[in-house]
């Protein structure tokens, strides 16, 4: 077997030098640290991405088929140069792949592109084509397709959609429902979806609430959620849930565009820094404002969620008390999830846990600190 080997000397890498020895051959099948390693040893680049792309769980697979300027761009790779000097790298890493069976396995041509993505069904899969879209299309948004779902030829989307908004607080009232795409989101999310279809078998991705408190009422959590990803239909193996998002109009495009990050600008989290949603559109239109808000429904991919209990955040205590609030992800979970209730009036902010268990929760909460495994779809207008 012909076995291609680059040898790249890093220096002044935390002070140390050392050498980092890659097998082209391989790079398919590269970790998000490979990557990451590679990411850095591209002299021409004279600045370090890899915290970019180790955020973004970019893997060698994704690295290989999904990456193009939109991507680089979400990336946050905003030189236009560094963006075409990462795309012939990465080219050059297509060019140099060894196959003894058959050769360009993984140039990426027309054919191959539409092999890749009708490998994916559920849905989480583009809900109208871009036939289907284009004499509804608006550019309201940079980067992303919207459409307007007025017309005749939408009413069987939209009846799904008002399926999954169920029951809303009477005073919020829909000015329209619009249907949007975000091709370099999309893609990132399907390599998402591969990745975490490769950690559910993988031990440092396994779930321990045996060493956990009260680890039975836990294990009813997830119960709870494993029923909301059984209402989301694919084919893949893994969980997938549909949340809803709660914004204000202003924030709507940049959300879309760029992605959804952890700002914290109503306080630090009290389930942890992350990005929130819920199950319950009701629930999220709190989120939304109280003039003309929106509503992202958005398909998020579980991989391991840690199920959050009263005694994670008990009554008698101060949300910036609370075991997680502020923090990043517990040990090796990807998510937290919290069924919750109100502690007080219905004009009340706090909802926690209640501490009578998980079946007396109302609602429920999910702290994701992932972007790459969240993709919107669905946007609701209100008046």
């Amino acid at each position: 077997m012909v076995r291609i080997w680059r040898f790249v000397l890093y220096t002044e890498l935390k002070n140390i030098d050392f050498l980092f020895i890659v097998l082209e051959k391989d790079c398919q099948k590269w970790s998000v640290n490979s990557v990451c390693r590679w990411v850095q040893s591209l002299e021409n680049i004279n600045k370090d991405y890899s915290d970019n792309f180790r955020q973004h769980g970019i893997n060698g697979h994704v690295l290989l088929t999904s990456i193009d300027d939109e991507v680089l761009q979400d990336l946050g790779v905003l030189t236009v140069l560094h963006r075409k000097l990462f795309l012939k790298s990465i080219d050059e890493l297509k060019s140099s792949l060894v196959n003894t069976n058959t050769t360009n396995v993984l140039l990426l041509s027309k054919e191959s592109k539409k092999s890749y993505y009708d490998q994916f069904h559920g849905d989480f899969t583009p809900l109208l084509s871009i036939h289907e879209m284009a004499d509804d299309t608006t550019l309201t948004y940079q980067n992303v397709s919207a459409c307007q779902l007025t017309s005749p030829k939408h009413s069987h989307i939209v009846s799904r959609i008002h399926n999954w908004l169920g029951m809303l607080p009477s005073r919020y009232k829909i000015e329209k429902i619009e249907y949007v795409f975000n091709a370099a989101r999309y893609r990132m999310f399907l390599g998402q979806l591969e990745t975490v279809q490769n950690r559910q078998i993988q031990p440092a991705f396994q779930p321990k609430l045996n060493e956990e408190n009260n680890h039975e009422e836990r294990e009813r959590v997830l119960e709870r959620l494993d029923a909301l990803c059984q209402q989301v239909s694919h084919t893949r193996r893994a969980r997938i849930v549909r949340m809803w998002h709660g914004c204000r109009p202003n924030i709507l495009s940049n959300l879309l565009s760029d992605g959804f990050a952890t700002l914290g600008t109503l306080d630090d989290g009290w389930y942890g820094k992350a990005m929130y949603f819920t199950s319950s559109a009701k629930y999220a239109t709190r989120y939304s404002g109280e003039n003309g808000g929106c509503l992202i429904m958005c398909y998020i991919i579980l991989l391991n969620p840690f199920p959050i209990i009263s005694a994670d955040a008990p009554l008698n205590v101060s949300p910036t008390k609370f075991r997680f609030y502020g923090r990043g992800n517990y040990k090796n979970y990807q998510c937290h999830y919290i069924p919750v209730s109100p502690t007080g009036g219905s004009d009340t902010w706090d909802y926690r846990p209640p501490s009578t268990g998980t079946d007396d929760a109302i609602y429920d909460e999910l702290a994701m600190f992932q972007e790459a495994a969240i993709l919107p779809q669905i946007v609701i207008h209100f008046k």
